[in-house]
């Protein structure tokens, strides 16, 4: 099973309802960590999954972006309503502090006899602890790379845990991405490895940030399945690079015919998607709507990875 961990963006639910409808043939179940206090682009999008039947893991304690405050009572609310009525919902709660980890048992009290997910970014309880409180549990931890994952997937239950690999080799601007970098072997290794499945924040950045401004570069970041089963991923990068010179739509266009040469020169490359054909059908003109669609583009190659492994597959041998 796949776990793309997501902050809850707006194109990155709207990729989500993109893939709804094959979400659970996808293998796919999303960890959604809220950044944006506005609720109803989350309601609408857990609701499409309710409708299709497909779990997602939804974070009861947020704590970044807007959240970085705390919650508040217009999002509290209606979230607390969904997850009462949608059985999809695992509550997953975050530990950042050692006052999220006195607080775990009167979540898992709260919510018993349900299924539930704990997410560590920061090693606040012991893996000793977490196993006894979570004994019993129908359960999912998710670890950060910043939590110490290397203990807590030595000493947790293999099929309890899941680290989230931060495989996206991120840059401070689009400009500086070169060419196609190794993404991943996870999905490789994780059923020899004994783990429910494997976890990364796709081909976005590993944190959230509140700040933007205008494009310089437009980057458009494609993953494929390299000869030996592992995942890397393509930047295509707009040839103007000055945000003060162009438009989004032309640069957006330049990074496009970079992706249709290269898919002429090789058409096995890349798995045949609804977000590639977007793309070089030249429907994507804004740079929401160019997440979006590397997102779903994203979901289904790593879907088309899982499905084409033997039954025996063993790990990859990287050395």
């Amino acid at each position: 099973m796949y776990f793309p961990y997501l902050y809850g963006r707006k194109n990155e639910l709207l990729a989500l309802r993109d893939v709804s409808a094959d979400i659970q043939k996808l293998n796919i179940t999303p960890v959604i960590e809220p950044a944006m206090a506005q609720p109803n682009g989350l309601v609408t999008c857990v609701q499409r999954l309710q409708d299709v039947g497909s779990s997602l893991d939804l974070i009861f304690n947020p704590s970044q972006g807007q959240f970085g405050a705390g919650i508040p009572g217009t999002w509290r609310q209606p979230i607390d309503e969904l997850i009462a009525a949608a059985d999809v919902v695992k509550p997953t709660f975050q530990i950042v502090s050692d006052a999220d980890a006195a607080a775990l048992p009167t979540f898992l009290q709260r919510f018993a006899g349900r299924s539930v997910g704990v997410v560590l970014r920061q090693p606040r309880i012991s893996a000793r602890d977490l196993a006894s409180l979570l004994k019993g549990r129908d359960a999912l931890v998710l670890v950060h790379t910043s939590a110490n994952p290397r203990t807590y997937l030595r000493d947790l239950p293999t099929d309890l845990c899941v680290g989230v690999a931060a495989s996206f080799d991120e840059q401070a601007r689009n400009a500086d991405f070169g060419d196609a970098e190794w993404f991943t072997a996870d999905h490789l290794n994780f059923v020899t490895d004994g783990r429910p499945g494997f976890s990364d924040f796709g081909p976005l950045p590993t944190t959230f940030s509140l700040s933007g401004g205008p494009a310089g570069a437009v980057a458009i970041h494609l993953t494929h399945k390299a000869e030996d089963g592992t995942l890397w991923v393509q930047h295509f990068v707009s040839d103007t690079t000055d945000r003060d010179e162009g438009d989004v739509v032309s640069k957006i266009a330049e990074a496009v015919a970079k992706i249709a040469a290269e898919v002429t020169g090789d058409p096995d490359k890349f798995v045949e998607t609804p977000g590639l054909r977007m793309f070089l059908e030249n429907r994507v003109l804004d740079l929401g709507s160019s997440k979006r669609q590397q997102l779903v583009h994203h979901f289904h190659t790593v879907a088309d990875a899982l499905s084409s492994q033997p039954a025996d597959s063993g790990a990859v041998d990287l050395d």
